[in-house]
């Protein structure tokens, strides 16, 4: 036999009433607090775009106040940059100078050095120590001098354009840096929230590790451009001790060259002179060396034509010196031919006198002859090396490029 089922549960009239109350009362309480909440993420909502379209103009103003900051000292940086460079290449020009003024001295001193070696095969009286040569040493003192001041001017120089060049890094890497973080923000200034390559990331509102200060940003930049307008205003200033180097170094150049050349104009006429005057006093030597030859000359015939008429007196004494007994008689003529014979003898002997002082005379001109023969000889070499070797080989100076 089948088993029976069994009949629901059977609600009385106030139960479903209850129910019917309790569900609609709750479906408004929940109806209820759904409106208010809606409301509520209304106004949030609106409150929250409001703040965040502000808070995003705001950070735009900021970000375009930055760039405007950001441009302007690079303009500064910028601008000081190009006048140092233009510093550098003014410098650098000038460095070329000092060069050129070092490299100038090379063959002046190279003549000055030779004069000295050429004067130093003068012979004899003419190897003196006179104006050209005291002049040629100060030639080269003047010369050393020059070296000296132009190598360490160059040295100053040269340490002003590496102190330049440093500034100008510092300068160059400030406004790379600039331009970086200008391309940076000014891509994050026109970022827009339609775009489509904006991203969220992760820890980006953490404190920058190494981030500095506004104040520290701007002092940077500033430093950097005093120190940049320092250096420059140095390299300025030794611009001026430059100029004014080249300019008295070359003056005392010239100063002294033209010493030199005038002491040797000086000491080459002086030596003409003095060559003339013994060229023509040997001229005068070589005449009276002639006439004394021709006086020696004349007194050896005068001697030998003394001795014929002393041979016939002597001859006329011989033989009458043979005359017989009472004929052997001192009369005039034996007392006339002894006489003769003494005056032919004096005669003969004045002549000799005069013949020996006459020799003795013309060795003293030959020996004068010899003497004025060798200094003419010096004097001539004398002179090819002041003004053949020293005078055209100083015209080869030239300060034109200094």
């Amino acid at each position: 036999m089948a088993q029976l089922v069994n009949a629901p549960t059977k609600y009385s009239t106030f139960e479903w009433h209850k129910s019917n109350n309790k569900n609609y009362s709750s479906a408004e309480t929940e109806r209820a607090s759904a409106e208010r909440l809606q409301s509520e993420s209304k106004r949030l909502t609106d409150e929250t775009d409001e703040i965040t379209r502000f808070t995003q103009e705001d950070v735009n103003k900021k970000l375009a106040q930055r760039l405007r900051e950001l441009n302007f000292w690079k303009d500064e940086v910028q601008s000081q940059l190009q006048a140092v460079d233009r510093e550098i290449d003014t410098l650098l020009k000038y460095k070329g100078n000092l060069e050129n003024s070092l490299e100038s001295i090379e063959h002046p001193q190279s003549v000055t050095t030779s004069c000295l070696t050429y004067r130093q095969g003068r012979e004899g009286i003419d190897l003196v120590q006179d104006d050209v040569e005291n002049n040629l040493l100060k030639e080269v003192e003047v010369i050393e001098g020059v070296r000296s001041v132009l190598v360490r001017t160059l040295e100053q120089t040269v340490e002003q354009i590496r102190r330049l060049r440093s500034a100008k890094y510092f300068l160059q890497k400030d406004v790379a840096d600039k331009n970086a973080a200008i391309s940076i923000d000014n891509s994050c200034h026109n970022l827009n929230n339609k775009d489509t390559d904006i991203n969220l990331y992760e820890g980006v509102t953490q404190d920058l590790v190494n981030a500095v200060m506004p104040a520290d940003w701007s002092n940077y930049s500033d430093s950097n451009i005093k120190k940049a307008e320092c250096e420059k205003q140095a390299s300025v200033t030794l611009r001026s001790v430059i100029s004014g180097v080249v300019e008295q170094t070359r003056n005392d150049l010239l100063t002294q060259c033209r010493n030199v050349d005038l002491a040797l104009k000086k000491r080459v006429e002086e030596c003409t002179n003095a060559k003339e005057r013994l060229t023509g006093h040997l001229e005068k030597v070589d005449k009276e060396i002639e006439n004394m030859e021709g006086n020696i000359s004349q007194l050896k015939a005068a001697i030998d034509e003394k001795l014929a008429p002393l041979k016939v007196a002597h001859t006329r004494l011989a033989q009458r010196s043979q005359r017989p007994n009472i004929e052997l008689t001192r009369d005039p003529a034996q007392y006339q031919l002894v006489n003769e014979v003494k005056l032919i003898e004096a005669s003969i002997s004045a002549l000799e006198s005069q013949l020996e002082a006459s020799e003795a005379s013309l060795k003293g001109l030959i020996r004068n002859q010899i003497d004025l023969k060798e200094d003419i000889r010096v004097k001539t070499k004398s002179l090819h090396i002041d003004k053949v070797l020293c005078q055209d080989l100083r015209a080869t100076i030239d300060y034109s490029h200094y």
